[in-house]
């Protein structure tokens, strides 16, 4: 069995350059693509809820699949996260924000 080499990497690079020429004002997201997962682009927004859901919009996920989590105990921090397929390459949509004031940090309660 050969190594890997960047050409296994062309799909979900070209997912993640189409995606820039699609939505060039949408805010800015890391994108990655890694080879232990060369067929998924992640993209995240950190510290921009509504950064995520521009981009989940953007990309027609169903809000109803989009999971919720946040930190318990140490502080208020939150994130969603959400799959859809670009192109037959699964796009991975992370937010990291900070829970409402109003909310108590726990799951579910936001």
């Amino acid at each position: 069995m050969s190594a890997p080499t960047m050409s296994g990497l062309s799909a979900g690079l070209g997912v993640a350059v189409s995606l820039v020429e699609r939505f060039p004002d949408l805010p800015v997201l890391s994108v990655a693509v890694a080879a232990h997962c060369p067929d998924r682009v992640d993209l995240t927004a950190y510290d921009s809820l509504s950064a995520f859901e521009k981009w989940r919009s953007a990309l027609g996920i169903d809000p109803a699949r989009v999971s919720m989590d946040a930190e318990r105990g140490v502080g208020p921090l939150m994130w969603l996260e959400a799959e859809t397929v670009v192109d037959g390459v699964t796009a991975r949509l992370v937010g990291f924000g900070q829970v409402p004031a109003d909310r108590s940090g726990k799951p579910g309660a936001v």
